[in-house]
């Protein structure tokens, strides 16, 4: 990256700062926070909740993720009409904190969430390096009360390399059916190893149609989108990207199916984004899978990566993703198939109406199969 001139004239600017400094009633910031203010402030102008600045404790933090390996406290994190929901996996520092299931997170540290965050953004502030601090605020509804309860849960960051995805075959009134489910939590560099050995080992177990639910899957990488829907595919175009001057680009798929012609249903929410959108949205498009469940989250843009003097990185939106057909992706998201709600009353009865339907649809498949000549 090279600075260019600035051609604005900052007089103002520094008006403002001499003004706050000699007049503001209160504790005033360091230059350090005034700084990163003044540089949030310029990219929050851009109006893109993508585009954005970390400054550096966040930035050495955020491609942990995607690299599979992390400091982590073993929490998912949903994102409902109600806020970021908060479930804590057993055993690991946020349920051994106190963290319960249902809790609402509003503020990770210093920073409080607001309903423009992403869950990509999110996981970034909790996740973070091994062994280093950080703090939850929650709030939490008990029955009976008619207010909220405000809670702290302070708790230490383990090291942990982080399986991107899980299978086995489904059970149906007590036995195994022929269905593989593949729950894929988010899109690491692992993920395309992880699926090939999904997919390999249900294979050999009998399985011959597929489950994928892509619920809450906030993205990651794009290579491993476009590894894991070759995968499925044998042919055609199965991504579109679009950059600032409209010049197209076009992803192909390269021969080489594991599971040819094998049945899909993939199931996807309002928590599904990015790179899972990418894979949803091919697979679709190309007839190789059904979608169920609900509209997805829209998340269809590229950012590029520039590390800055200090450290920190600033990302900003360079394209735009499209599917096969060249149906937009951000801010619209993708459309399922069949349309199936999982309501707070599901959650509540420990329903899964997704799940169920979706199982639904595979097994007339295999009854049409066994009464077809």
């Amino acid at each position: 990256f090279t600075p260019v001139p600035d051609p604005v004239d900052m007089t103002v600017f520094w008006q403002v700062n001499a003004i706050l400094e000699q007049d503001f009633y209160g504790a005033k910031p360091d230059l350090t926070t005034r700084r990163y203010g003044a540089i949030n402030g310029l990219v929050a102008a851009f109006n893109d909740p993508y585009t954005r600045y970390e400054p550096p404790p966040q930035s050495a933090n955020s491609g942990a993720a995607i690299c599979g390996c992390q400091g982590v406290i073993g929490v998912t994190v949903e994102q409902t009409p109600n806020g970021f929901i908060l479930h804590p996996q057993p055993d690991l520092p946020a349920h051994q904190a106190g963290v319960l299931a249902g809790d609402r997170l509003i503020q990770v540290d210093q920073t409080i969430l607001t309903a423009t965050m992403t869950v990509d953004a999110v996981m970034q502030l909790v996740n973070g390096d091994p062994n280093t601090e950080v703090i939850l605020v929650v709030q939490r509804q008990a029955a009976g009360q008619a207010t909220a309860e405000t809670l702290n849960f302070e708790m230490t960051r383990i090291e942990v390399v982080t399986p991107s995805m899980e299978w086995r075959l489904l059970d149906d009134t007590g036995r195994r059916t022929n269905i593989g489910y593949i729950r894929h939590a988010q899109f690491t560099n692992h993920s395309p190893e992880e699926m090939e050995r999904a997919l390999t080992e249900l294979t050999a177990q009998g399985s011959d149609r597929f489950y994928l639910d892509l619920r809450n899957n906030p993205g990651g990488t794009v290579d491993a989108s476009l590894k894991i829907i070759d995968m499925w595919l044998e042919q055609g175009v199965i991504l579109i990207e679009e950059d600032t001057s409209g010049v197209e680009k076009h992803f192909d798929a390269t021969n080489g199916q594991i599971v040819p012609g094998a049945p899909l249903v993939i199931v996807v929410d309002h928590g599904t984004a990015s790179a899972s959108e990418i894979v949803a949205g091919a697979l679709q498009d190309t007839a190789r899978a059904r979608l169920l469940g609900v509209t997805t989250y829209g998340k269809g843009s590229v950012q590029l990566p520039h590390t800055l003097s200090d450290g920190s990185i600033m990302r900003v939106t360079i394209a735009h993703w499209f599917t096969p057909n060249d149906r937009t992706i951000d801010g619209t998201g993708l459309e399922p198939d069949i349309v199936i709600e999982l309501t707070e009353e599901d959650r509540n009865q420990g329903a899964d109406p997704q799940l169920t339907a979706a199982v639904e649809l595979l097994q007339k498949e295999i009854q049409s199969e066994v009464q077809s000549p």
